[in-house]
């Protein structure tokens, strides 16, 4: 049995979260397992964002096969699979461009953004307006926080834009 327990989040890690007592150490497809082997079903892998499961040959396959070429690279290069990417998105959907973002709050930050620039750019400077659902959650970040409507993620950061 490893030394890491629950305890250890409150010891280390900021309160953002609170995580229940499981700690998973390894995946297979929609299962995870904990540090004593049990099974879980993986009900919340990806919040949101992906359902990708764990460990699946193919995606560790492409994961490899990408490592051995390069791992990261800033925005201010561009990089061939993320244009492969973007090319095909813009021909499978509507859109003439695509953004890529590191999370969702950063996704929601820059699409609030780009909503103001536009009704400002077409209707003037007194839209600027934001339109949300009461107890949303757009992100961590000051903007979505702002807009998203939740009083605890928004309590003591204040002033707030808006």
């Amino acid at each position: 049995m490893s030394d890491i327990t629950r305890a250890s989040f409150d010891q280390y890690m900021m309160p953002n979260y609170a995580p229940v007592e499981v700690i998973p150490v390894r995946g297979e497809g929609s299962r995870l397992f904990d540090q004593t082997g049990r099974e879980y079903v993986d009900l919340a892998g990806g919040i949101a964002v992906n359902a990708l499961g764990h460990a699946h040959p193919k995606l560790v396959e492409a994961l490899t096969e990408q490592g051995q070429k390069l791992w990261h690279v800033s925005n201010i290069l561009a990089n061939e699979p993320a244009l492969v990417l973007a090319k095909q998105l813009t021909e499978a959907t509507f859109a003439d461009r695509v953004f890529f973002s590191n999370s969702g709050g950063e996704a929601n930050e820059a699409a609030l953004k780009l909503a103001r620039r536009y009704a400002r750019n077409r209707y003037g400077e007194d839209k600027d307006e934001i339109i949300a659902f009461e107890d949303a959650f757009h992100g961590r970040s000051l903007f979505t926080v702002t807009v998203g409507g939740q009083p605890n993620y928004k309590s003591g950061f204040g002033p707030l834009p808006g």
